[in-house]
């Protein structure tokens, strides 16, 4: 009778208390089932503001985790393209230093045929 306090109290019409019948085995099972449940829904209720507060960490967590991937996505595609750009110009700059050296070996092999050519006309000259 947690909620009916004033119950045995009651009086009747002729000023004498009234008698308060009594509950029966089957209401009183009731009664205990009844607070067990609030029990344990009190016990959900809890676990479940736990369990919200424990996601909304992870949640903060895991945006947080998104952010930090994305920037340093960001600095990794920055950094490969720096270094493509870079072997691109090494690239060109090889390729005019073996252009040079393909025109150097070639002047080299040209004076040298004229260097022939000159003693050669020089031997005939002489004889």
């Amino acid at each position: 009778m947690q909620g009916i306090t004033w119950l045995p109290k009651l009086k009747g019409p002729s000023g004498k208390e009234a008698e308060v019948p009594e509950e029966s085995e089957e209401v009183q099972a009731l009664k205990a089932e009844l607070e067990r449940t609030r029990v344990v829904k009190e016990k959900l209720k809890m676990t479940v503001t736990r369990v919200r507060k424990e996601c909304d960490k992870l949640r903060d967590v895991n945006m947080t985790t998104v952010k930090a991937l994305e920037r340093e996505t960001k600095r990794a595609r920055k950094e490969e393209w720096s270094r493509n750009k870079f072997q691109g110009a090494l690239w060109g700059s090889s390729n005019k230093l073996k252009l040079r050296r393909a025109e150097r070996d070639e002047s080299r092999v040209e004076n040298m045929v004229l260097e022939d050519k000159l003693k050669a006309c020089q031997r005939s000259k002489r004889s």
